[in-house]
C-alpha cells in the first residue's frame, strides 16, 4: 500500500538528537563515529582502523551469532547484542521489500561484523604509537597546534574481495534498536558487489535515493527529494511551473566511459546525479507494476546496454515520454512525503548469542586485523608493520594451540599474501583449500602462487602442458564454484588456457567464457578470455566476444584487441592430447 502525505517528513520527530545518526553508522555505515581531532585543518586527517584490546586488558567476555550470512563477535552484553541483530535482520527484510533478492550480492564467505561497548578501553600499543609519531614528524601530519592528523576510527568497514567486515563501538546507555537504518553507504557496497555488475545510474540512484528514505518511525517513509539543492528545491515547491533540466534518458542510462566523457561540468554532474535519483524514486514510489519494470530493466542493462526500444518493451513508452514523466513528477517529489507499506514480513529466525570459542575470536578478530593490513597499506603504508604484528599475533595464538579449522587457515593465509609474503602463505593455502574451505580467494591466491612459480625461469610466452597447469587450473576451477565469482579468478584461468599446449574440453571452455557474461564491463577479463579462444583456434569466438562487450565497456582497449585478434591466426593452432 502506497500514501502520500503533504509537506515536510517529521519521521525523525521522536529520536533524541544525534542517536539516529550515530546507530545508522553503527550498523554498517563508515566513517568515525566521534569527529577527528583536527577537521579544522586543511588536510583531512588519515584514519586508521582500531585495533581491537588485548584479553589481558579486559575481562568482558566475548559473545558470538550465527546470524545466516553474518557472523557476529560482540563485546557487548548478550541483550544488546541480540537486540542488535535481530533489528538488523528486521531492517534488511525491509530493505528487500524494495531491493529484491536478486540484485543483492550473493557471498558465501559470511561477512564478520565486530561490536565492542563504547565505554570499554580501546588501545593501541606502544609501536604503533611510536610509528605514528615518527610518521608526524617525517610527513608533517600535524597542524599548527601540533596535533596529530592521524585518527583511530571508532566505526569503520573494510572489505576483501570475497568478503568484508564491520567494527561498530556502541555506547549501550545510549543504545535504542529503534533508531537503527541501514547506511545507505552500506547499501551501495551490497549493489555494486552483485554479479552480473548493476548499472552506475541504478546504485547511484538508489544511494542518493535511500539518504530520503526512514525505516524508523514507519514501515518505509520516502521523504522529500532534494533536486540539486535546496534553493532549487524550494522553488520547484513553490512554483511546479519552473524550467528544470531534467538529464535526456539516453545520457541517463550511459555507462563507462560514454558516461565519464559528458559528464566534464560540476553543473551536469549535479544534473545526473539528480535525475539518477529522481528516476529510481518515481520508479519505487509509483506502485508495484513500476517497481517491477524498474529491475526488470536493471537485470537487462547489468547484461548489456540499454536501448529506447528495450525501454519500451519493459516500461511501455519511449525515452522522450520518460524525460516528461519525470518532468511532470518532479514539483510533487520535492513537496511531498510517500510511505508504502511492505506487507507483512516473514518472521525472523530465532537468534541464538552464546560464548565465543577461542577458534571464533581468533577468527573473527583475526579477519578483521588481515583486513586492516590492506587498508593502512593504501593510506599510510610507514605504519602498516604493526598491523601486520597484530594480526599474526592473533591468527598464530590459535594455530599454536592446535587449531587447524581450515577457515583459520585460510585467513592465515591471505593474511601473508597481504603482508607480502607469498612463499609462507602456501603453508596455509595448501591445507585449507585441500579440505575444499569455503574461500574464493584463497584458491585464487594459491592458483597465482603456483602460477608464478611456473612461469619462473621459463622463456617469455612459453606453453605447458596440461599436467603442469593443473595445479593452476583446478583452484581456479573450485573457486568459480564459489560466490562471489572473482574477476582476477577468470583472468589467471583464461591465462593459463593461453598458455596449455592442450585446447580445453567444451565444458572447460564454457565455465571460462562465462567470466565474459559475468563481468561484462572489464575489459581486463573480457580480452585475457578471448586471447585464449584465439590461441586454441577460436578467433571468431573470440571476435564476437570482443565486440558484443564492447558497447558495454565503452573502453579503446576492446577494439583494439578486436583488430589484433583479426591481424593474428587464421588457422587453429595444432593442440597436444591431454595425457
Amino acid at each position: 500500500m502506497l500514501s502520500t502525505i503533504a509537506g515536510p517528513a517529521r519521521a525523525f520527530a521522536r529520536i533524541r538528537p544525534g542517536v539516529r545518526a550515530l546507530l545508522t553508522l553503527v550498523l554498517f555505515g563508515a566513517g568515525p563515529l566521534r569527529p577527528p581531532a583536527s577537521a579544522s585543518s586543511a588536510e583531512p586527517p588519515v584514519e586508521l582502523p582500531p585495533m581491537l584490546v588485548e584479553e589481558s586488558i579486559s575481562s568482558a567476555p566475548w559473545y558470538y551469532v550465527d546470524a545466516g550470512g553474518t557472523e557476529v563477535l560482540s563485546r557487548c552484553s548478550a541483550a544488546t547484542t541480540r537486540s542488535l541483530v535481530e533489528t538488523w535482520l528486521d531492517k534488511m527484510q525491509l530493505v528487500r521489500a524494495l531491493v529484491p533478492e536478486e540484485f543483492l550480492p550473493r557471498m558465501d564467505v559470511p561477512e564478520v561484523f565486530v561490536l565492542y561497548a563504547q565505554d570499554g578501553q580501546q588501545t593501541v600499543g606502544e609501536e604503533i604509537q611510536r610509528e605514528l609519531r615518527e610518521s608526524a614528524e617525517r610527513r608533517q601530519h600535524a597542524d599548527a597546534s601540533g596535533r596529530s592528523k592521524v585518527v583511530i576510527g571508532s566505526s569503520m568497514r573494510l572489505r576483501d574481495r570475497d568478503m568484508h567486515a564491520s567494527i561498530a563501538y556502541i555506547d549501550e546507555a545510549l543504545f535504542d534498536p529503534a533508531g537503527m537504518s541501514i547506511s545507505p553507504n552500506h547499501l551501495s557496497y551490497l549493489l555494486g558487489r552483485r554479479v552480473p555488475e548493476l548499472p552506475e545510474w541504478l546504485v547511484s540512484g538508489i544511494e542518493r535515493t535511500w539518504h530520503r528514505i526512514d525505516f524508523v518511525t514507519a514501515p518505509i517513509t520516502f521523504n522529500p527529494l532534494a533536486w540539486i539543492n535546496a534553493e532549487e528545491s524550494d522553488a520547484l515547491a513553490r512554483d511546479p511551473t519552473r524550467p528544470r533540466a531534467v538529464l535526456p534518458a539516453r545520457e541517463l542510462f550511459a555507462t563507462g566511459e560514454l558516461r565519464t566523457a559528458a559528464d566534464r561540468h560540476p553543473r551536469r554532474v549535479a544534473v545526473r546525479a539528480a535525475t539518477e535519483e529522481l528516476f529510481v524514486r518515481w520508479a519505487l514510489v509509483s506502485g508495484p507494476q513500476t517497481r517491477a519494470a524498474l529491475w526488470k530493466l536493471a537485470a537487462a542493462a547489468a547484461e548489456a546496454p540499454l536501448t529506447d526500444e528495450l525501454f519500451e518493451s519493459i516500461f511501455g513508452f519511449d525515452y522522450s515520454e520518460l524525460r516528461d514523466r519525470l518532468s511532470d513528477y518532479l514539483p510533487d517529489a520535492v513537496a511531498e512525503t510517500v510511505q508504502i507499506d511492505p506487507g507483512r514480513q516473514p518472521p525472523l529466525p530465532r537468534i541464538k548469542v552464546e560464548r565465543a570459542t577461542a577458534n571464533q575470536i581468533a577468527r573473527l578478530r583475526g579477519e578483521w586485523e588481515r583486513l586492516a593490513i590492506g587498508y593502512v597499506q593504501r593510506r599510510m603504508p610507514e605504519v602498516r608493520e604493526p598491523y601486520v604484528a597484530q594480526a599474526r599475533r592473533t591468527l598464530r595464538r590459535a594455530f599454536d594451540a592446535g587449531d587447524r579449522d581450515p577457515r583459520l587457515l585460510a585467513t592465515l593465509g591471505l593474511c601473508e599474501v597481504d603482508a607480502g609474503n607469498d612463499a609462507g602463505a602456501r603453508e596455509f593455502l595448501e591445507p585449507a583449500t585441500a579440505t575444499g574451505v569455503v574461500r574464493p580467494r584463497a584458491y585464487h591466491e594459491l592458483a597465482r602462487i603456483r602460477f608464478a612459480e611456473l612461469r619462473r625461469g621459463a622463456p617469455e610466452g612459453a606453453l605447458f602442458s596440461f599436467t603442469e597447469l593443473a595445479p593452476i587450473i583446478h583452484p581456479l576451477q573450485r573457486a568459480l564454484q564459489q560466490a562471489p565469482p572473482l574477476p582476477e579468478a577468470y583472468v589467471l584461468l583464461a591465462e593459463a588456457w593461453a598458455r596449455c599446449r592442450s585446447a580445453p574440453t567444451e565444458v572447460e571452455f564454457a565455465e571460462m567464457t562465462a567470466g565474459a557474461q559475468l563481468f561484462v564491463r572489464r575489459p581486463a577479463v573480457v580480452t585475457a578470455i578471448a586471447e585464449a579462444l584465439s590461441r586454441h583456434g577460436r578467433n571468431a569466438e573470440a571476435t564476437a566476444m570482443l565486440e558484443m562487450n564492447a558497447g558495454n565497456a565503452a573502453s579503446a582497449a576492446l577494439p583494439a584487441a578486436i583488430g589484433r585478434l583479426r591481424l593474428e591466426r587464421a588457422d587453429p593452432p595444432a593442440s597436444a592430447e591431454r595425457p
